[in-house]
């Protein structure tokens, strides 16, 4: 297993998952339906570095396919156990995996970079939150091209990102700006903030990151990527 899954996975043995939320994320619900507006009916979704992410199922709920990723194992047995699905296990070549019993809910346990389109075909949308921000910055182009590559023609990637001053804190989860984001996507998606939040508004607030990483100006932003217009 690599360093960076290594990691992880310590932090997950020790319950040391502050990123894992108790409900769905909000911005998730909020947006979705701009990734819905791609097509009529069922769609496959893509989440990477998935955790046992409660918005897993709620993207399932909605009638949808959705391929989670995590290098750990322990968060997918938690996710399908706590979420009451039958699951079984299974491999394709040697990435294992764990699916519903209907098919349409299944997380592999890999190493993203040990991920590419023969193994898990492509995806009409995916849902970034606590993945792009999770890696080290001398990951992010490769993860760029990996997701590019696992992309339809047509598609919807909704990303949650953070901004913050990094040398005030090492992260994770580490700083991605939308000026980032667009020099690691733009050269074939159009790039459209959804929503910038002040998550210090409140900086005596326990959630606030002023509270908890004593961070002067932290922002929260909800971007939408798509094809580029000129691409179609």
């Amino acid at each position: 297993m690599e360093e960076r899954v290594e990691y992880w996975s310590k932090r997950w043995q020790v319950e040391d998952a502050p990123w894992h939320k108790t409900d769905v994320n909000r911005f998730l619900v909020s947006y979705f339906d701009r990734v819905q507006q791609i097509k009529e009916g069922k769609l496959r979704i893509f989440v990477p570095l998935c955790g046992k992410s409660h918005d897993l199922k709620w993207i399932y709920d909605q009638g949808h396919e959705v391929v989670g990723l995590d290098g750990v194992e322990k968060p997918i047995l938690e996710f399908f156990q706590e979420q009451g699905l039958t699951y079984t296990k299974g491999s394709n070549g040697a990435m294992q995996f764990y699916i519903s019993d209907d098919g349409r809910l299944k997380i592999y346990h890999s190493d993203l970079f040990a991920l590419d389109t023969s193994v898990c075909g492509k995806f009409d949308g995916i849902w970034d939150r606590g993945s792009l921000v999770a890696l080290l910055p001398e990951d992010r182009v490769r993860y760029a091209t990996l997701l590019k590559s696992l992309l339809n023609e047509n598609f919807a990637y909704l990303l949650d990102t953070m901004q913050y001053d990094q040398s005030q804190y090492p992260g994770p989860p580490l700083s991605v700006s939308v000026e980032e984001v667009t020099k690691l996507f733009g050269d074939v998606c159009d790039v459209e903030t959804l929503l910038t939040v002040d998550t210090n508004a409140d900086p005596t607030a326990a959630t606030s990151y002023k509270m908890r990483f004593n961070l002067d100006d932290v922002y929260e932003i909800i971007v939408l990527l798509k094809p580029k217009a000129n691409s179609l």
